[in-house]
């Protein structure tokens, strides 16, 4: 199997190497925005607009005109980069899907800061080196496995990270056994992030809800406010704007780590998971404002994504009930289905009269499900092998 994954380190640059990333990153966003000024422009007088190739040819006739021979100290392929950005955001507006992208807005100075090299990046001990910026040190916390397919430069706050997008080949893992003693049904939710039920006795367990956002909402707002009173563009304002990002930055790395950390404890002890596909977009919508704003923070969809990739790279099985599978309706003792309002957080069995947590019944009708379709497959060879 073709393994495709990404490996994040921070950089240690120096004063020279910062302005390069900040060169680099403004001739990127200017090719972008002039990339798509030129478009809706072309497309309003013409009712045609020019393609990737047509604007990447005239990058070259750019860097020849005086006014912009500045283009020269860019690396060129980062620069066609910007364009294939563009020509990519193009393309997500105009797919036909239920989930259409917006029309492609123009890059902002200071917001995303990156670019990227597709290639002639070189890793060495604990230095990359990059195409017209050279060797620059990095905080390897660990190696980098495969070949290096892209490397991107972001900035976060103060900080800037390199990002391999790295590919390997794998021998593909031996399937683990249809075991329900090795299987966990999870139950994601608000009030504990996840109810599991595990094994065949369904040892219950309720994962605590971090909620990083919601506990740093109020000093946040107070760095908001602080920014709001500041004289935009000044340097006053861009300290303020800093420190709102790097308050912003460390809740995304603690529910990044939290994230990491539990779907690899879970891979270590269990070998089937059974979980329901969530339409986090859908739920955004219809949800009021503090409930979309709690469904952000618990980070459902990052927890699920983990614990997916991890499963198959190991050969563990992992089963998604569909989107609109009743699992909270449906008695885990008699398979009874009554309709379950979100406000009731106890599910009484109007048929067998079992009383069980809303969240632990739902855990366990996951898990029973999730079996069943593994031993149905489990048990027709040809089947199996999919």
């Amino acid at each position: 199997m073709i393994v495709k994954r990404g490996f994040k380190f921070k950089l240690k640059p120096k004063a020279i190497h910062e302005n390069l990333f900040l060169q680099f990153a403004g001739a990127v966003r200017w090719v972008f925005n002039r990339g798509l000024d030129q478009k809706k422009t072309s497309f309003e007088k013409t009712g045609k607009s020019p393609s990737y190739f047509e604007q990447n040819k005239e990058l070259t006739l750019l860097k020849q005109q005086p006014e912009t021979a500045w283009l020269k100290d860019i690396h060129s392929q980062v620069l066609q980069q910007g364009l294939k950005n563009l020509d990519r955001a193009f393309e997500n507006f105009f797919r036909k899907s239920k989930k259409p992208s917006g029309f492609p807005n123009f890059k902002k100075k200071g917001i995303k800061e990156s670019f990227r090299f597709p290639q002639g990046v070189t890793v060495e001990d604990k230095r990359v080196f990059l195409p017209k910026i050279g060797w620059v040190a990095f905080h390897k916390s660990r190696e980098i496995p495969g070949v290096i397919k892209e490397t991107t430069i972001t900035q976060e706050g103060n900080d800037w990270f390199v990002s391999f997008s790295c590919e390997w080949e794998k021998k593909d893992p031996k399937l683990a056994s249809v075991d329900e003693n090795k299987a966990i049904g999870i139950d994601v939710g608000l009030t504990s992030f996840a109810t599991t039920a595990a094994t065949e006795n369904n040892c219950r367990e309720d994962i605590e809800n971090p909620r990083f956002f919601t506990k740093a909402l109020s000093h946040l707002r107070y760095l908001s406010k602080q920014l709001s009173k500041k004289v935009k563009k000044s340097k006053n304002s861009s300290k303020a704007r800093l420190k709102l990002s790097k308050h912003h930055t460390r809740v995304k790395n603690l529910r990044k780590e939290f994230v990491q950390q539990l779907s690899s404890k879970m891979i270590k002890s269990h070998d089937i998971f059974c979980v329901e596909s969530l339409d986090i977009s859908h739920l955004l919508k219809i949800s009021s404002k503090g409930m979309a704003r709690a469904i952000s923070d618990a980070s459902w969809r990052s927890f699920l994504y983990c614990l997916k990739y991890k499963a198959e790279e190991q050969g563990k099985h992992f089963v998604e009930a569909g989107k609109y599978f009743p699992s909270s309706q449906i008695c885990a003792s008699c398979n009874h289905q009554q309709p379950m309002p979100l406000s009731v957080r106890e599910y009484l069995c109007l048929s067998c009269g079992v009383k069980n947590d809303r969240d632990y019944n739902s855990s366990i009708v996951l898990k029973a499900v999730g079996m069943s379709v593994l031993k149905s497959l489990w048990s027709c060879p040809c089947l199996r092998e999919l």
